[in-house]
């Protein structure tokens, strides 16, 4: 492997590590490697699709840990892998299969690194494996975790509104449906990947104001 390729995965997964932190997982086992232990992961997964020396199995603690999230593997993808995300064979299929991965779905969200562009092909598998089979996974490219786009000064804050709010804010906004709302598009948009928003799901996003100050603008996440 290339230095470059070496140093876009260093970067990477320091601020991947960061990010996964603040989300209240415990990064303490892969918090200290140095350029030259993933250079040394890479020749131990050269002939692989996916690369087993870098994945990561990061837990956190959660309220209730039969229904949350508390399990986030994170995989690198050194090859190509665009045209095996459809089929009973493919790469989400793979991962799907708990009863050879021992994983729960309903417990585990999948991060998976490529060095491809994220183009519609990832897309349509993170939708698709949301809708068949409740599966979390979202896909990036190597290049774009160099730098956390959620720390951008020109990047709004974005919260998850708790389910059994939804009602309550929709009568305040006079609003009869959770169509009615702006949307914001499932893994497509860079901001609702990064935080992982599903679905169903209402964001709110706080923008700067000159007059108020700050408000408030929701938004419906929608495939």
């Amino acid at each position: 492997m290339s230095y470059e390729t070496i140093d876009t995965i260093y970067r990477g997964r320091l601020t991947l590590l960061e990010h996964l932190k603040t989300q209240g997982y415990d990064i303490t086992p892969y918090s200290k490697f140095s350029p030259k232990e993933i250079e040394e992961m890479l020749k131990v997964s050269n002939n692989a699709t996916i690369a087993p020396a870098l994945q990561m199995d990061l837990k956190r603690e959660v309220d209730d840990p039969e229904n949350e999230v508390n399990t986030c593997i994170v995989m690198y993808s050194l090859g190509r892998i665009k045209q095996k995300l459809t089929g009973p064979t493919s790469v989400l299929a793979k991962l799907a299969d708990t009863k050879t991965t021992g994983w729960s779905l309903k417990n585990t969200e999948f991060i998976m690194i490529t060095f491809e562009p994220i183009a519609p092909n990832f897309h349509l598998a993170a939708a698709e494996a949301w809708s068949s089979k409740k599966m979390r996974i979202r896909f990036f490219q190597a290049d774009e975790l160099i730098v956390n786009p959620l720390k951008h000064v020109l990047v709004p804050k974005h919260e998850k509104v708790p389910k059994e709010q939804h009602e309550q804010l929709l009568k305040e906004k006079y609003i009869e449906k959770k169509s009615q709302l702006l949307l914001i598009r499932f893994h497509e948009d860079p901001i609702a990947r990064w935080h992982g928003f599903l679905p169903d799901d209402i964001i709110k996003i706080t923008r700067p104001s000159p007059t108020a100050g700050e408000y408030d603008v929701y938004r419906l996440c929608v495939v």
